[in-house]
């Protein structure tokens, strides 16, 4: 029986606990060597206890939060066992894993020969050695095709020293072999972190403590989840949403997401079981990133206050089966796009389910992902005696969606990182790379209206300086562009197209949703982003922000009008709302409105 631990005494821990997580982010950050972690942060980090249960996360990507446990329990099933000095690394999708480029570092940290805590460090790598130059593979049929190496939760480091053969076969499989030994460094620099601060913390407190403090912050972070648990109406709720299709591969998905709320058992399950087979495609999804997924959608609906802990999240129960497109993966079908289009659809769908269960924290649907803006780039670059390169971009991708009571943000990206990541400043990308950004601004009139409006979508237009560059992306909500909640409307269509500079735009040739197209010298590749959907009645917006909009050319006078009802004076300098004929409007435009229906 643990003896009981003084409130003030489980803050400090936890709160050290968490220090030594961003310690462990820092450090991969500021040592990485491309641009995908160390600028963009493409980037976990976690500390788990001894029996693998997630204790503390910092700055976590949504999609990988809720299943690092998987992630690590995997250790346990090692033929050698676990031992002080060991360094694991799991990628694989069909061992608890993400996808194939979340490579996550494992470190057992031991103190008087007990294993106490694992530290976590997981990174998104530039590139995995697929088949085509990116780290995402749609058009995959199986893993074969895919093309990266699977490492099941294998032993990258044994006493401290690194297993050389793997580092030796990962570096033959590698484009830029230096950029990824510089990354796996990284990795295991914040591991290796991670484990001597948590020695030092189990030096201070005693081991004795220590497990005593594991057991009681878990049962906290059950008792606050419980308690808001209480909080919601018993019942069933049922949501779908759909995903675009791949032409000539796959047809369009609809994932369809029930939510059973018990209150008076604290628990929560999401049952994602009534949806297809897994296709022949790099869509499918795997444990983890259901489960990731389900539990964001829920999580972004809850107080932020509840711990990031096991004891909090055992009670979103996600019910799955194997061989679904999403659900568990089965060997050799490709989960290659595991973290983006599938899941980012999951999130948003069980986030706006709950709008269903309460109006509380209610939320849109949020962007769809993968435009050209955020492609994986690659060619040659001859500043560097045409030394290859590889890297995925993070710019021009807005999505944020209406949330109750806050438009939506801009540098949001897409559900499954929520914000998470930075942006890729311009100046910085076309130093490092052989490339030119042409334009990169909001388009007009291409947010979801609503109450409270999503953020609008992005135009982002790139071109090579001299030698051809490929783009590969996987661009979702062309088709199925993000629904509007609670009334709002729905989020602007994503597009892909490409033109001759000479020409113009006159000349644009539309692109696949999923490709890897190759830009030649004088050509440039043109990215629309989704926008999310808008909350709540757009003729309910407050007058005042909608005349902002129109003054700092968000939208257009006429879009004010026909979709707010505002009437607005563009003769004074910072513009006005004309009150009378405004009301008129509103009142007209919600009269023909209820006609219509």
């Amino acid at each position: 029986m643990p003896k009981q631990i003084e409130p003030y005494l489980l803050s400090v821990i936890s709160s050290r606990l968490h220090s030594i997580c961003l310690e462990m982010a820092n450090t991969l950050m500021r040592t990485a060597r491309s641009q995908l972690m160390s600028v963009c942060h493409d980037l976990s980090t976690a500390i788990c206890d001894c029996n693998g249960d997630v204790l503390a996360l910092a700055e976590s990507i949504p999609v990988h939060c809720a299943n690092m446990g998987l992630t690590v329990r995997y250790c346990f099933e090692h033929p050698e066992g676990i031992k002080a000095g060991d360094l694991f690394l799991n990628n694989s999708p069909y061992h608890g894993n993400t996808h194939h480029a979340d490579f996550t570092y494992i470190a057992p940290v031991f103190f008087e020969d007990e294993l106490l805590f694992f530290a976590v460090a997981k990174g998104h790598q530039a590139d995995i050695g697929n088949s085509i130059p990116s780290t995402y593979h749609a058009n995959a049929r199986d893993l074969y095709e895919e093309g990266a190496i699977s490492w099941p939760c294998v032993k990258i480091e044994k006493e401290y020293h690194e297993v050389h053969d793997i580092i030796a076969i990962a570096k033959a499989r590698i484009r830029v072999p230096e950029i990824w030994y510089g990354d796996h460094q990284a990795c295991v620099g914040s591991a290796r972190t991670g484990e001597k601060r948590l020695e030092a913390l189990c030096a201070e407190y005693g081991t004795d403590l220590i497990r005593d403090f594991c057991e009681a912050y878990h049962d906290y972070g059950s008792k606050r989840m419980r308690e808001e648990i209480a909080t919601l109406p018993a019942g069933i709720w049922h949501y779908d949403i759909k995903s675009d299709a791949i032409k000539g591969l796959t047809p369009e998905i609809n994932i369809h997401i029930s939510c059973e709320i018990k209150p008076e058992e604290g628990r929560m399950i999401i049952d994602l079981t009534d949806n297809i087979d897994s296709l022949e495609c790099g869509l499918n999804m795997c444990e983890a990133t259901v489960r990731g997924s389900a539990v964001t959608g829920i999580l972004n609906r809850l107080p932020s206050d509840i711990p990031s802990n096991e004891g909090a999240m055992r009670h979103i129960e996600v019910l799955m089966r194997e061989g679904c497109i999403v659900g568990k993966a089965k060997a050799p079908y490709s989960s290659s796009l595991a973290t983006t289009n599938l899941a980012d659809r999951i999130i948003s769908g069980t986030q706006a389910l709950m709008n269903q269960v309460t109006a509380v924290r209610g939320v849109a649907e949020g962007g769809a992902v993968q435009c050209p803006a955020v492609s994986v780039i690659s060619g040659k670059d001859w500043r560097y005696g045409d030394h290859p390169f590889v890297n995925q971009m993070f710019c021009g991708m807005t999505g944020g969606p209406g949330v109750n009571g806050f438009d939506g943000w801009v540098t949001y990206q897409y559900p499954c990182t929520g914000g998470a990541l930075n942006w890729n400043s311009v100046e910085t990308l076309e130093q490092r790379y052989p490339i030119l950004i042409v334009e990169e601004e909001i388009i007009c009139d291409s947010l979801g209206p609503g109450m409270y409006d999503s953020a609008p979508s992005c135009k982002f237009v790139l071109t090579p300086r001299r030698h051809p560059v490929t783009c590969a992306y996987s661009c979702d909500g062309i088709d199925n562009p993000p629904l509007g909640a609670c009334g709002g409307g729905q989020g602007h269509p994503a597009a892909a197209w490409k033109y001759n500079r000479a020409l113009g735009e006159s000349s644009a040739q539309v692109l696949p949703p999923f490709a890897e197209p190759t830009l030649d010298f004088g050509e440039a590749i043109v990215s629309e982003s989704s926008s999310g959907g808008g909350y709540g009645d757009p003729l309910k917006r407050d007058p005042s922000l909608v005349c902002h909009r129109v003054r700092e050319g968000w939208i257009t006078e006429e879009f004010a009008l026909a979709v707010y009802g505002v009437v607005i004076d563009t003769s004074t300098e910072k513009y006005r709302v004309i009150e009378e004929a405004t009301v008129t409007l509103r009142a007209d435009l919600a009269k023909t409105r209820e006609e219509v229906r």
